[in-house]
């Protein structure tokens, strides 16, 4: 069994009630032993905390399991720079180069459809420009139709208003004529009375004595 070390403050937070090196022990000494990563976990960890290296007191949760974490991946970054350094001379720079050769024949396989996309991209810009082209002529051709129906209307409303000025012109000339007219009906009638009146055999002894009177009125006085 390990024996326990002191416990250490962890920088910018409360004191472990424990050492992470511990941790960082346990994980390693798990993966020596031949347990798997997964089971190396937090409650593994605790229960080796506190059976095994005599940790008393609370252990928080959420900080032990972020402290796993960490040490796992610390030890597998070591195991993969391990492995690399482990490589025969030549085989890493001959992986790079085939690397490289794979990305730029990646990079050709895009460029090939970024060309094609381009063209595609291009062609529909080409052909909505013509569109737009088309679309900005037939809205000059309706505004110039706008243009012509609002003079259209201008002048019928000019006409109509004339036309009305000059029916307003003839009813007035119209009433002033039936005026008129009434009016000489009106006097027409009282000569066509008094010519009846002159002809009626039963006026006629009237008649005489009233022009009589109007002759002796009218005669001259004889001189003295």
């Amino acid at each position: 069994m390990t024996k326990s070390v002191k416990n250490k403050t962890k920088t910018g937070g409360r004191p472990h009630s424990y050492d992470p090196n511990l941790v960082h022990q346990i994980i390693a000494d798990g993966l020596a032993g031949g347990t798997p990563a997964a089971k190396l976990d937090a409650p593994y960890v605790k229960e080796k905390l506190c059976t095994e290296h005599g940790v008393n007191g609370t252990i928080r949760k959420e900080a032990l399991e972020a402290l796993v974490d960490t040490v796992h991946a610390e030890l597998a970054e070591a195991e993969n720079v391990a492995l690399l350094k482990s490589l025969p001379e030549g085989i890493a720079s001959a992986v790079d180069a085939a690397v490289a050769a794979a990305g730029r024949k990646l990079q050709l396989v895009v460029a090939r459809q970024h060309a094609a996309s381009q063209g595609i991209a291009d062609k529909s810009c080409e052909e909505l420009r013509a569109d737009k082209r088309i679309a900005q002529h037939r809205v000059a051709e309706l505004e110039g139709d706008l243009a012509d129906e609002k003079k259209a209307r201008i002048r019928i409303e000019e006409e109509r208003d004339a036309l009305a000025r000059q029916l307003a012109d003839v009813q007035e000339e119209l009433r002033v004529a039936r005026a008129e007219v009434d009016r000489l009906g009106r006097e027409s009638t009282g000569f066509d009375r008094l010519l009846a009146e002159l002809r009626n055999p039963d006026n006629k002894a009237d008649i005489r004595a009233a022009v009589s009177d109007i002759m002796a009125t009218s005669s001259p006085e004889p001189a003295e």
